[in-house]
């Protein structure tokens, strides 16, 4: 059998598996009227012998048709297809389901979040989405084939985000999962893949998982030590202007000009730099984008946009350095020596059979001339 058939063989919206020493779910439903019944899905998505079928049943067993249900999720993803079926049996709940990130929704667990009515995200969580992945062996016809089907994974996960944030244009989101795209909650909302952001749950971010390990664009928050935290003082009430909404408003606006520019990995960063201060802050940072962008790809030298984005480089900074490398890579070695004799031009040797022939009919035209007189 081919192995992209085999069960054994599991399609992953992950970069690799752990080890797990419990259950990756639980769910407990409060004996008080009223309350949601409260599910976690702190753990790999799949893993322990657990499948999809089975959390979908325990569900049910809890479910009476009308409590509100909350899924807290804390995962670096699992196997896409318990993903899906998860994500589709929460999307048939209706606005009675919650999904609330707790710390990291990635991969497959972004998958089972999209799935909700409604996702709400603490202030200092994270969305990850990317490609899918999977082990693979065979001839290179088995392997062709598990490659189609990794494409027609991707195609479902495109529409199991696109379903939840259906103003996100498909390009868009495809740049965004070959980039493998991490999200702060203020860019989740801007992209519709959440809803709401809550106040900061204390979480421990699992920079030392094996899995979350093997991502290629980790944030570097995520890499950090845990660090105890610092009292702070109650901020003071926000204006009008400082509401989620708006700062949402501001973020969206620079994550696409991002996203346009084909960089959109640089939007948390400028994010940050810009502190969405205010509109005239963000206007004139997507200007610099969509200049910078505009002008490398005028010189046919697109792939340094990147690098001059990230280094805060201005329109007219970008305009000198693409200059000198335009003039650099005109300007060869000049090389003053004579060219060797067989790159010469050659003078044309004279043919004698040629000057008498035109000699003879010279004189034919000269005596046909001295008859007509």
């Amino acid at each position: 059998m081919s192995p992209i058939l085999a069960r054994a063989t599991r399609i992953y919206a992950k970069a690799g598996t752990g080890e797990s020493s419990q259950p990756w779910y639980n769910m407990a439903k409060s004996d008080t009227t009223g309350q949601p019944i409260e599910v976690m899905i702190y753990d790999d998505i799949g893993g322990w012998g657990l499948r999809a079928a089975d959390f979908i049943r325990d569900l049910k067993a809890l479910d009476d048709g009308k409590s509100a249900i909350t899924v807290a999720i804390d995962s670096d993803g699992g196997d896409v297809f318990d993903g899906f079926a998860i994500s589709n049996a929460l999307a048939r709940l209706g606005d009675r389901c919650t999904v609330r990130i707790d710390g990291l929704a990635a991969s497959a667990a972004s998958v089972i979040a999209c799935g909700a009515h409604r996702v709400v995200m603490a202030e200092n969580t994270m969305m990850m989405i990317h490609n899918p992945w999977t082990w693979a062996s065979g001839d290179a016809e088995e392997l062709r084939k598990t490659a189609d089907v990794l494409d027609k994974v991707t195609g479902g996960l495109m529409a199991t985000y696109r379903a939840k944030a259906p103003k996100m244009d498909a390009a868009t989101l495809k740049t965004m999962l070959d980039a493998e795209t991490w999200l702060s909650p203020i860019e989740a909302v801007a992209l519709g893949l959440a809803d709401e952001i809550s106040g900061t749950v204390p979480v421990k971010a699992r920079a030392l998982s094996p899995t979350l390990a093997k991502y290629r664009n980790r944030p570097k928050a995520l890499v950090e030590k845990d660090q105890p935290a610092a009292p702070v003082n109650e901020p003071a009430p926000k204006s009008p202007q400082e509401s989620v909404p708006y700062i949402a408003a501001l973020a969206a606006r620079l994550t696409q000009a991002c996203i346009k520019a084909g960089f959109p990995q640089l939007a948390e960063k400028v994010i940050v730099s810009t502190a969405l201060k205010d509109e005239a802050t963000v206007a004139a940072e997507v200007g610099r984008i969509e200049a910078v962008a505009a002008l490398c790809l005028t010189a046919k030298l697109p792939e340094l946009a990147g690098d001059y984005l990230a280094a805060g480089l201005g329109a007219e900074a970008v305009r000198a350095r693409l200059f000198d490398k335009l003039v650099a890579a005109d300007v060869g070695e000049i090389d003053n020596r004579e060219p060797p004799p067989s790159d010469a031009p050659q003078a044309r040797s004279p043919n004698s059979t040629e000057i008498y022939a035109a000699r003879k009919g010279k004189l034919q035209a000269d005596a046909s001339k001295g008859k007509a007189k």
